[in-house]
């Protein structure tokens, strides 16, 4: 992909393709790949709000996520109130937040 300072204003550094479009969720434009924008769009319209991520069709993939009002937890999962047990033993990373007010 071809860099450019194009879209600086955003973070991000080539050229887009047709795999990538600008979109804003309220807190200002920024460039996304366009199979991330239903979770990215889902993500920060219930709270989580994101800085950077990328996708790029199922072999590797990230996301940041800004931790103002996120509380993060690694627990072992223990479904005591459950029938089912194909989780308990494994390990769960747990994501609390709290809506951010405008």
């Amino acid at each position: 992909m071809k860099p450019t300072n194009k879209y600086r204003f955003c973070n991000h550094h080539h050229e887009l393709t047709e795999g990538y479009e600008i979109v804003d969720f309220g807190d200002g434009e920024f460039v996304a790949n366009k199979e991330a924008i239903p979770l990215l769009k889902a993500l920060n319209d219930v709270g989580i709000r994101t800085r950077t991520h990328h996708y790029a069709g199922g072999e590797h993939g990230f996301i940041g996520i800004l931790l103002d009002n996120v509380t993060l937890e690694i627990k072992t999962v223990c479904e005591r109130d459950a029938d089912r047990t194909r989780y308990n033993g494994k390990k769960e990373l747990l994501i609390s937040w709290r809506k951010c007010q405008p």
